[in-house]
């Protein structure tokens, strides 16, 4: 029965390690995956704008 309670004792205290060394490890894949050529923040703001109106003239388009 000894061994039954250490065994459980152990495997709970792996997982409590394991859990805490991932998540110590662990980096958005946006901040570990950038590049030179693709800058973006992170990715929860508007990356428009937050006065883009989807026209690529910029609001010139038709009026002359």
């Amino acid at each position: 029965m000894r061994m039954i309670l250490t065994g459980i004792v152990v495997t709970v205290l792996v997982a409590f390690g394991a859990g805490y060394v991932l998540r110590a490890q662990q980096v958005p894949s946006w901040q570990v995956f950038s590049t030179d050529s693709a800058r973006v923040g992170d990715p929860g703001h508007n990356l428009v704008g937050q006065n883009w109106s989807g026209d690529p003239a910029g609001g010139s388009a038709g009026k002359s």
